[in-house]
């Protein structure tokens, strides 16, 4: 099966169907397009990879680190990386995922092991980079990182990350809580640190004391929340709410209360961070600060195949609001659920 059978097919010239394998170097329109993709799909034609990337000088595949790329430990991992092959693909792209399980000797394994396999360039996901291999990357692929400080010369997305955790805190107050506890992940992380300086900034601002008893650090998961969550509410000073770093260790922490014989929110109101699918399923529904994360993956994609294509494109950093969504956790009306 060959170019030339597809574009007969397809009713239009070799050179259409090169544009669009190629995404370009030629506009080709929305109609031409599918019928392309249409005939390439009927007669399952495989364009030759190696003769593509020696013309092009690329590879055609771009690779996307995260400290938890599987999902496993956060919803929000698993969301961002099918979001992000999702964009990838339509563009042409194939996708290297690696998970540096926040181990920073696999992070720059896998660093070094992609740029080996020469993809044409790497999104990191809460990954941090050294210095030396920062300047390793430099100028040999763009690079975009998630949630993390990063050198100038890197693309950066975030989340306000400590301007949404004062919102889930700020509205634990207008439910009337004066204890609310923090269940973070390590506080070394970037955006527990922030998120927890939100909470804190919250509590003070209402004049409320922000005791170290209120705060228990676990692993950034379900497992983690479930065992901070379980030593707070162990307390005999408990708090009567809990801002969880991200919605994983939220879930945990509301199935740590119905172990300790705690209704949610009567006796314990939860908000979580993320925004994440699996939020609307609990029960009650998790209140959450909601990143945009199929928008993220989207502008992360989307800004480093424009890097890729385009010669002295300059970094560009995006800082993304949140947005508190409430449900019944929290102590809010239940909505039903719209599918």
């Amino acid at each position: 099966m060959t170019r030339n059978d597809v574009a007969r097919l397809a009713g239009t010239s070799p050179a259409v169907v090169s544009y669009v394998i190629n995404n370009g170097p030629r506009p080709v329109s929305a109609a031409a397009r599918q019928r392309v993709l249409d005939a390439i799909k009927q007669l399952g034609y495989r364009p030759n990879a190696v003769a593509r990337s020696l013309r092009s000088r690329r590879s055609w595949t771009i690779g996307v680190i995260a400290s938890d790329s599987a999902g496993g430990k956060s919803p929000f991992f698993g969301q961002f990386t099918r979001a992000c092959e999702e964009v990838a693909w339509q563009r042409g792209y194939s996708v290297l995922f690696g998970n540096s399980a926040e181990d920073p000797a696999r992070a720059e394994g896998y660093v070094r092991g992609f740029l080996e396999r020469q993809v044409d360039g790497l999104v990191l996901m809460r990954v941090p980079v050294s210095a030396d291999q920062a300047e390793e990357m430099r100028g040999r692929v763009p690079v975009v990182t998630i949630d993390h400080a990063a050198p100038p010369f890197f693309s950066r997305l975030a989340v306000d990350d400590e301007e949404g955790g004062y919102q889930a805190t700020r509205h634990l107050l207008e439910h009337g809580h004066r204890r609310i506890g923090f269940v973070g992940g390590p506080l070394d992380i970037t955006p527990v640190r922030l998120r927890a300086a939100g909470w804190r900034r919250a509590l003070q601002e209402a004049d409320v004391e922000t005791k170290t008893g209120l705060v228990e650090e676990g692993e950034l998961s379900l497992e983690g929340g479930y065992d901070a969550a379980l030593r707070l509410l162990s307390s005999p000073s408990r708090p009567t709410a809990l801002f969880a770093s991200i919605d994983g260790q939220a879930i945990g922490a509301m199935r740590a209360a119905a172990d300790l014989g705690l209704r949610v929110p009567e006796d314990v109101a939860v908000v979580g961070f993320d925004g994440a699918r699996e939020a609307a399923y609990t029960v009650p529904g998790l209140s959450t600060i909601s990143q945009p994360i199929d928008e993220m993956a989207r502008h992360a994609t989307e800004t480093l195949v424009g890097a890729i294509e385009s010669e002295g494109v300059e970094p560009v950093t995006k800082i993304f609001s949140a947005t508190l969504v409430t449900r019944g956790s929290c102590g809010c009306p239940e909505p039903r659920l719209h599918r």
